[in-house]
């Protein structure tokens, strides 16, 4: 079983972030964890196998809202025994006292949103830390905690290679285990995509975009962090097992304003607004604000679009549990082998380095139709 918890606040919105996140409100902080805590007491038992609180911001609030959390998951649901329990913070919001409070109640996996080492790129990407303080949020993680994994973005409009060299290289310096990097997206309703509407702001090209991914490839790969997921890199072992459980289909649990939850083929979202989740929460008016049954066509399309980020691929046998006839995508995935986009073994269909270039454009063509029956 796997668990999300979502803390929607943030000092301030990135312009590029399209998340259930709000600025400021820090007069709500009290009434939302209340409210979280009531959903948390409606969890099944367990045992959790992870949990993961991400945001938003979890380390925007205060260290006594914090231990209520971390005090509400404790009394309500059982951990397994080898549990990963993952926070996320930003390097302008941790101190000593905050990770104290989080690794009494089990917290041992932290997730840093570094972004950047250059204070010209944070400022562009509207952070409100610089430079200085990620590299001291990264020394205080490694401190309390096992494990300590830090964002990276990349591929921003005035980047240059050797910049991005020099923060593929500041992983090894600092240590680092796993790293996620992110490729700029201009996402529909952020600030970004309405600047890159207005023309003031313009995306790298495709050629640049490949070559910075390849060379984040293969300088985290020399670093002894291997791609694992799209975005994601580690060394053996060091995988976030949470967002594993995600890309594998397994069911998970979750609490919090906008939060998703998928268990036994029904999806149901909270509330996305936090004022107007912490009203549902309290009036016991029912948690979902939209549910949807999937189907089997639902499954084995996430199938797909899920494998295919994944480093070993998506399992050949769970698309026929999914009751998807190797005939369907036989003749494709054959001509997509002989451009070398794709590789194929009796158990999994994965994407090769040049197929991860143009990821959305292959795993487009092995889709299913949403007109067949499944």
């Amino acid at each position: 079983m796997h668990l999300y918890v979502h803390t929607p606040y943030c000092e301030a919105k990135c312009p590029y972030c399209d998340f259930n996140s709000i600025a400021g409100r820090e007069n709500e902080f009290t009434a939302y964890v209340d409210a979280l805590v009531k959903e948390i007491s409606l969890l099944p038992k367990g045992p959790y196998e992870t949990i993961f609180m991400g945001g938003g911001t979890p380390s925007l609030l205060p260290p006594q809202l914090l231990e209520k959390i971390g005090h509400a998951i404790r009394c309500h649901v059982s951990l397994a025994d080898n549990y990963e329990w993952t926070m996320e913070a930003n390097p302008g919001s941790v101190d000593q006292e905050r990770f104290s409070v989080v690794k009494e109640f089990g917290v041992n996996r932290i997730s840093l949103g570094v972004q950047s080492i250059y204070d010209h790129h944070l400022r562009f990407l509207g952070r409100v830390h610089d430079a200085s303080e990620a590299n001291r949020a990264v020394d205080l993680a490694q401190n309390i905690f096992p494990r300590v994994s830090a964002d990276m973005m990349i591929a921003l409009p005035h980047q240059t290679e050797q910049e991005l060299r020099e923060e593929i290289q500041w992983y090894k310096q600092r240590g680092l285990n796993h790293a996620s990097v992110y490729h700029l997206a201009y996402e529909e309703g952020t600030e970004f995509h309405a600047k890159l509407k207005r023309g003031e702001l313009r995306e790298i090209d495709d050629e640049k975009s490949g070559h910075f991914l390849e060379l984040v490839e293969v300088g985290l790969g020399i670093n002894g962090l291997r791609a694992y997921e799209t975005s994601n890199y580690a060394k053996p072992g060091d995988e976030s097992r949470h967002n594993l459980a995600y890309w594998l289909q397994r069911d998970y649990h979750a609490v919090g304003a906008g939060a998703v939850s998928t268990v036994d083929r029904y999806r149901m979202t909270r509330q996305p607004h936090p004022h107007k989740y912490i009203e549902a929460i309290n009036s016991g008016s029912g948690l979902a604000w939209k549910t949807e049954e999937l189907s089997k066509l639902d499954y084995l399309i996430e199938c797909w679009m899920l494998g295919l980020r994944l480093r070993q691929g998506v399992s050949l046998c769970r698309l026929s549990e999914l009751g998807d006839d190797p005939q369907r995508w036989q003749q494709t995935s054959e001509n997509l082998e002989e451009f070398g986009l794709i590789k194929r073994s009796d158990t999994h269909l994965w994407l090769t380095p040049a197929g991860r270039r143009i990821q959305d454009k292959v795993t487009v063509e092995l889709l299913p139709s949403v007109d067949e029956d499944y």
